[in-house]
C-alpha cells in the first residue's frame, strides 16, 4: 500500500481539504477568534496584514484548488504532493504573519501551524 492510500493520509488531506474549503468559503465572511485582532471577515483580516483584496482573492483561488487536489488525491495521486508544495510555504507566511502582530499571539496562529504541519507531513509522505 503506498503512502497515498492509508487511512492517517486520506484524513490528513481530507480534513486539510475541508478546513481550507470552509474558511474560504462558507466562513469567509465570518468572524472567528482566530482572525487579526479584531477583523471580522477575511476581508478585514487580509487588510489588517497589509495585504491587497487581489491577494486575498488570489490566495483564496489557490486554497480552493489545492483543496480540491487533496480531496480528488484519491483518484488522482499524483495531485497531492504539488498541491501540498504550494500550501506549505503559503502557511509558512501566514504563521509569520500572526506572530508578526504582537496582538495576535500564539493562539491565532495555531490553525496556520496545524496546516502547515499537516501539508508538511503530506510533501514528505
Amino acid at each position: 500500500m503506498e503512502a497515498w492510500q492509508t487511512w492517517e493520509h486520506i484524513i490528513i488531506r481530507c480534513g486539510v481539504a475541508v478546513v481550507l474549503l470552509s474558511v474560504w468559503t462558507w466562513r469567509f465572511k465570518l468572524s472567528t477568534r482566530f482572525r487579526c485582532r479584531s477583523a471580522q471577515n477575511m476581508t478585514e483580516e487580509f487588510k489588517c496584514y497589509g495585504l491587497s483584496k487581489r491577494t486575498m482573492y488570489a490566495v483564496g483561488a489557490f486554497k480552493i484548488v489545492i483543496s480540491l487536489c487533496f480531496l480528488f488525491g484519491h483518484w488522482a495521486p499524483f495531485l497531492i504532493r504539488p498541491a501540498a508544495i504550494l500550501l506549505a510555504p503559503m502557511m509558512l507566511y501566514a504563521v509569520y504573519l500572526h506572530l508578526n502582530k504582537e496582538e495576535d499571539g500564539y493562539l491565532k496562529a495555531l490553525p496556520a501551524y496545524l496546516v502547515l504541519f499537516f501539508s508538511t507531513y503530506l510533501v514528505i509522505m
